[in-house]
């Protein structure tokens, strides 16, 4: 075999073996992962120690959805084709589509409770906060400078990520907040849905851009801020607000980051 023919072959290889949508056999999960996926279902024993059938399927989803976050998923994923991505993306949704469906079909009492208007004001400054917080620059979004930094992205990696900002936040309220509206002393239960929703960042393989000093920050203070404000507004809707203020410029910056050059293949 002459030297551009192994090198091909090589290439071929390397190629097909970061296109594979798992890691190699011998995976093992960090230890960060696995304490996140047990902070997870502790949360989940706490709803389903609550007695109530619907937050009993909500804990038995989030252990469904641990344990589909911490298989193997193959890093770093710029290889990997569209339908390898949007698999774990949806594997990674598993809790928050199944709490909507959920929510669709039982109508729970606090999907009414609106809360007065001026927390929605309340809700658009900590949206705003948690943004400003994370250094992210408004005027690099608006030009695509951010974007640009990033690189591109195949359209079905970035169409996954910013339906996974868009969808996931919704379910993720009614995952973590609505359920301490559910109970009569929210205290225990409340403590451990934030630590749980920092948490759940944390389960799949890879950085995912998270694991900074500024990026748990913003979690820590978006878990306990949108606690916060289901607590004292008695309605999920202002968290729900803040949380979308928060993850609309990560959608926006997906979607600038979309090329053509592969999508599903």
């Amino acid at each position: 075999m002459t030297t551009a023919a192994g090198r091909a072959v090589h290439d071929e290889s390397r190629q097909r073996r970061s296109a594979a949508t798992f890691a190699p056999v011998g995976w093992r999960p960090e230890p960060r992962q696995l304490m996140a996926a047990a902070t997870v279902a502790a949360f989940a024993v706490g709803l389903w120690t609550v007695g109530s059938a619907p937050l009993r399927v909500v804990a038995v989803l989030l252990v469904a959805e641990a344990v589909l976050m911490g298989l193997p998923w193959r890093v770093p994923r710029g290889g990997r084709s569209g339908a390898s991505i949007w698999a774990e993306t949806l594997a990674g949704l598993v809790a928050p589509l199944g709490a909507l469906v959920l929510t669709a079909c039982t109508a729970p009492q606090w999907l009414t409770r609106s809360g007065q208007w001026w927390w929605f004001a309340v809700a658009l400054a900590v949206g705003a906060g948690l943004v400003v917080l994370s250094g992210l620059r408004p005027a690099g979004l608006f030009t695509g400078e951010l974007a640009f930094v990033l690189g591109p992205t195949p359209r079905s990696h970035g169409s996954a990520r910013a339906f996974a900002g868009a969808v996931g936040a919704v379910g993720e309220e009614i995952l973590f907040r609505a359920p301490v509206l559910m109970v009569a002393d929210p205290a225990l239960l409340g403590l451990l849905a934030a630590t749980a929703f920092v948490a759940q960042h944390h389960i799949q393989p890879g950085a995912n851009r998270r694991g900074t000093v500024r990026s748990t920050a913003v979690e820590i203070a978006g878990a306990v801020a949108l606690l916060a404000l289901t607590l004292a507004s008695q309605s999920v809707y202002p968290a729900l607000l803040a949380h979308l203020v928060n993850n609309i410029p990560q959608i926006v910056i997906e979607l600038q980051r979309e090329n053509e050059d592969r999508s599903w293949s």
